[in-house]
């Protein structure tokens, strides 16, 4: 008794994925124009193009431990009142009285507060600096070498007086110096003070943890993101195109292109955080559709070799259709497991997942939709339907030439002209006729007779039919 499978797709179907691949390339266009203009206008209105986390964009976050329930608008007007840049603040939802404050600001104190307390530390009597003060804005240390050993607790005295607060401890350095760093207080800890002083003394209990990244160290991270998505799309193009060929590579260049684009614009649209989890989820989407688009192509290469004569667009048709069910099934089943990650999670596993939801969608239908579309006009435009990738004209103008006679199996072949040596003999017998030459049965040219040819007659060969 035959087996039967599962098929989500009924064996036999022919959707005209090429025929209608220019209306899915139109959309595409759309989702590009939309993502592009959501960008120009946050840029326009809101100074920057996408939600940079401070990750990128630089600043401080910190998630705070409330001891009571505080409306979160009342945190931020406090956050605002205490003058802190660009700060927002959002309730954690799988915790009790939990929040997450973002604040652009780096560091406690600025370049003009430093040098005050530079200033103050030279009038301290009990030991003399002896280099200037090393410090970088941002930076969340300061660095003092004095000609003799300093009191630390008195240190801390003066430098939290001059408004460096923070913990003074034995540095590194010559053996003849009195190196001493600075620990500054983090902004965590700040946070945590002015939102005591505005909501009430013991309101935040705790720092759950507290991250601060500076300006400079995020353009960094910025630019390292963008480079290791450049370089996963040009190591993906030679494998693609080593692996296949090199007119598969671009369609698959161009779909991964496509899909990282169009979930940055989802970002920019939903206004969602983008951080380094988003560039982690960006690169799992790559390497996803480039295995979907792999096995689209893998199909197509098989189904040329076995119809050598059908024009590609048929071929690739056919291809798409008997792998449509499985990537619908294997696609479906990812986008499960994501939506439920998207619908129960929260925080940055929530963004995450948001960006794979949107990349699993996309991915699958550039599979079908872009790259194979883009491999039939690199095919055509650069490679004119070389070796047996013929297109629909190429396979029309490839007729048997009328004047061409095949011969019969099992004929004898003259290797001088490639002709049917009976086929010689009906022509020669007929020549003579017309002629009126009663020589004909003598031989001339071509015996009349079975075997009797001149010794000059052309090499024969015999095409034999196959053995069974």
């Amino acid at each position: 008794m035959a087996q039967k499978f599962f098929e989500l797709i009924p064996p036999g179907t022919r959707f005209p994925f090429v025929k209608t691949a220019k209306y899915f390339i139109a959309l595409s266009f759309v989702l590009i124009v939309v993502s592009i203009a959501t960008m120009a206008y946050n840029y326009t209105t809101r100074g920057t193009a996408l939600n940079f986390g401070i990750d990128f964009a630089g600043g401080s976050s910190a998630r705070l431990q409330l001891a009571r329930e505080v409306p979160i608008q009342d945190v931020r007007e406090a956050l605002n009142a205490a003058g802190f840049e660009s700060a927002s603040a959002v309730t954690v939802p799988d915790a009790d009285n939990q929040v997450i404050v973002h604040v652009k600001d780096v560091a406690s104190i600025d370049m003009a507060t430093a040098k005050g307390c530079e200033e103050a530390v030279n009038a301290y009597p009990k030991a003399k600096l002896k280099r200037p003060m090393s410090y970088q804005e941002g930076a969340s240390k300061m660095f003092f070498v004095f000609e003799s050993a300093p009191v630390y607790s008195e240190l801390e005295a003066v430098l939290s007086k001059a408004g460096c607060e923070g913990k003074v401890d034995k540095g590194t350095g010559k053996q003849d110096e009195f190196p001493v760093e600075v620990s500054l207080v983090g902004m965590g800890v700040k946070i945590q003070d002015e939102l005591n002083k505005a909501l009430g003394q013991g309101t935040v209990t705790s720092i759950v943890s507290s991250e601060t990244v500076g300006a400079k160290v995020g353009s960094q991270l910025k630019a390292d993101g963008v480079k290791s998505l450049l370089y996963a799309l040009g190591f993906i193009f030679l494998y693609v195109m080593l692996r296949f060929d090199l007119r598969f590579a671009p369609g698959g260049i161009l779909a991964l292109a496509h899909d990282a684009f169009i979930t940055v614009g989802a970002f920019a649209l939903t206004w969602k955080e983008f951080n380094l989890q988003t560039i982690a989820a960006l690169l799992t989407i790559v390497g996803y559709s480039i295995n979907d688009t792999i096995v689209v192509f893998d199909r197509i290469r098989e189904r040329v070799a076995l119809s050598r004569d059908t024009p590609i667009e048929e071929t690739t048709d056919i291809a798409l259709n008997e792998t449509l069910s499985r990537t619908i099934l294997t696609s479906g089943t990812t986008l499960l497991v994501v939506l439920a990650t998207w619908a129960l999670g929260s925080g940055t596993i929530k963004d995450f997942a948001f960006a794979l939801m949107i990349g699993i969608v996309v991915g699958t239908y550039s599979s079908l939709f872009i790259a194979c579309p883009v491999f039939l006009w690199v095919n055509r435009r650069f490679y004119g339907g070389e070796g047996h990738l013929l297109t629909a004209d190429d396979a029309a103008a490839a007729t048997v030439d009328a004047g061409t006679v095949l011969a019969a199996d099992n004929a004898e072949i003259d290797e001088a002209t490639g002709r049917a040596i009976g086929d010689l003999r009906a022509e020669a017998a007929a020549k003579a006729a017309s002629q009126g030459e009663g020589e004909a049965d003598k031989g001339q040219g071509v015996g009349a007779e079975d075997g009797d040819e001149p010794a000059k007659a052309s090499r024969r060969r015999r095409r034999q039919r196959p053995q069974s």
